[in-house]
This record gives C-alpha cells, sequence and structure tokens, in this order.
C-alpha cells in the first residue's frame, strides 16, 4: 500500500491541478501513518512469522495474478488518468475488522495473539483514517470524471478482494472435505 500510494503522491506532485494538490496533501499526511515498519510490509510479515510463517518465503514468492491485477490497475490509473483513483482503492479503510471479531477470531483459533498485531492496530486506526478520507473526498473539487475514477477503482478493489478471498475460502473448504466427496451445489 506504501509503494503505492508513494507513486500517487508523486503522480500527483506533476499534475499540480487542485485536485491533485488536495491529494498531495492528504497523502503527506497519510503515508507516514500507514508505515509501520522500515520496510514496506514488514510489519505484516512480523505478524505472519509469529502465526510460523517463513516471511523469507513469502518474500520470495510471486504476488498471486488476482492481487497484481488489482493493484497494477491502480497503477494504470495513476499514471494514465489521475493518482486520485487511489482513494477509491484506500475505501479499504472504511471497511476494517472490528475490534469484537478479531477477538473472537483469535479465541476460535487459537492462533498466537501476536499474529493478529496489524488487524488489531487497523481496526482502530482504520476509523479515523477512513473519516479523514471522507473528509478529503468531500473536500476536493472532483469533477464527474473524477468521481467516476474514484468509484470505479473503489469497486474493482473490491471485487477483486473478495475474488481472492473466495479462493482462499474455497481451497480451506475443499481441503477440509472428506475424501471423494464433493460441495453441496
Amino acid at each position: 500500500m506504501v509503494p503505492l500510494m508513494e507513486t500517487a503522491l508523486g503522480r500527483a506532485r506533476e499534475l499540480a491541478d487542485p485536485v491533485a494538490d488536495g491529494l498531495a496533501a492528504y497523502l503527506e499526511r497519510h503515508i507516514p501513518e500507514e508505515q509501520h515498519s522500515d520496510e514496506p510490509g514488514g510489519a505484516v510479515l512480523e505478524d505472519l512469522e509469529a502465526l510460523g510463517v517463513n516471511a523469507a518465503e513469502v518474500r520470495a514468492q510471486l504476488p498471486p495474478p488476482k492481487i497484481a491485477a488489482f493493484v497494477g490497475a491502480q497503477y494504470y490509473w495513476i499514471f494514465h488518468y489521475h493518482p486520485v483513483a487511489i482513494l477509491g482503492f484506500l475505501e479499504l479503510e472504511a471497511h476494517q475488522a472490528q475490534p469484537a471479531t478479531l477477538e473472537r477470531l483469535i479465541e476460535h483459533t487459537g492462533l498466537p495473539r501476536a499474529g493478529f498485531g496489524q488487524l488489531l492496530l487497523h481496526s482502530k486506526l482504520d476509523v479515523a483514517h477512513a473519516r479523514e478520507l471522507h473528509r478529503v473526498l468531500d473536500s476536493l473539487p472532483l469533477e464527474p470524471w473524477h468521481e467516476r475514477l474514484i468509484t470505479t477503482s473503489a469497486l474493482q478493489t473490491i471485487a477483486s478482494v473478495v475474488k481472492t478471498l473466495l479462493d482462499v475460502v474455497g481451497d480451506n473448504v475443499a481441503d477440509a472435505l472428506p475424501a471423494g466427496s464433493t460441495p453441496a451445489t
């Protein structure tokens, strides 16, 4: 997320239009709030290590094609249309996990609490981040095409996340079925 926001910030500084200026001011404040370690994604990798995942192996893997596609779409829109597209992607912050849900998840899975550090942190931080994002959206002098771009970015991001999560759930459901059985349709 941080490299993507840094790219949008750089592009906004190049454009220097009123929407880009407001976006740049927002990203200059927001990017430091999202840097939770020395390297982008480092805090998430620490959580994964607490869950027994080898961080070096995760770093060495290519991202799944669906992840590369939805993040790649953001870069395309930032460079070929307008960096304000990033605000649709950042709408994910408005859909943070609820602390009580995370507590139940930790309890029911028996996984170490340390593996949920970023989820727990963002369940609190993203409430304020979403409010700030919506204030920025309301304050920018958006034209209809900006609004369509932001909306397209948001919908494409949510759809991609859902498809990716369904792949994970589908794989886990198939793995949990008794040998020779198939899911009911």
